[in-house]
């Protein structure tokens, strides 16, 4: 599959109890429902949305990326519940280098659940069989333990810390860097 191809047509990934797919403008609602609790924005870049205009916002932009083929997320779908839980996808792709950072957002009604791992787990597998990556990666603020376990789980590994990072909500933050190699992915599954 062509770049081009990969980001102009999104497809859908199909899980056991997930539909990853395109974000349209008619999640503003559940988005609005995770993205305005504080303890879902505590530990990503973006701020805590305080009306549901700034979810539409948001929205409008990931659409207008779809249109001009930029990399950007996959909306999480609950299959049974048919709502919209949150996002996951490629924040940054390397193409010189066949490498690619995930990141992701999840509502707190769906934590604990294996439901991000799940996720998470189908955006690599598509990354290494897809985009032909050779490397994907992930990072987390290091009090963030939850997406820490998210990233050991689907079997990532720790590659360090990287100290005072970003710049992020008033303050310094310091970054737990996580790796997979297409070959421990290759491993693991045959």
């Amino acid at each position: 599959m062509k770049l081009l191809d990969i980001l102009a047509y999104l497809p859908t990934i199909e899980t056991e109890r997930l539909l990853l797919r395109k974000i349209t403008l008619n999640d503003a609602n559940d988005m609005f429902e995770y993205a305005s609790d504080p303890e879902v924005s505590e530990y990503t870049t973006w701020s805590t949305h305080t009306s549901i205009e700034d979810s539409k916002f948001f929205l409008k932009t990931l659409v207008k990326m779809y249109k001009r083929r930029e990399l950007v997320d996959w909306g999480i779908v609950h299959k049974t519940e048919k709502k919209f839980i949150g996002t996951c996808g490629f924040v940054e792709w390397r193409m010189t280098h066949s490498r690619a950072e995930i990141g992701y957002a999840l509502s707190r009604k769906y934590w604990g659940e294996g439901y991000m791992s799940e996720a998470v787990s189908a955006v690599i597998d598509f990354g290494f069989r897809e985009m032909q990556l050779n490397k994907i990666q992930a990072r987390c603020e290091v009090n963030n333990i939850a997406s820490a376990r998210v990233m050991e789980k689907v079997g990532m590994q720790l590659e360090g810390v990287l100290r005072q990072q970003l710049f992020v909500k008033g303050r310094y933050w310091d970054l737990k860097t996580y790796s997979i190699l297409r070959e421990e992915f290759f491993d693991n599954i045959l």
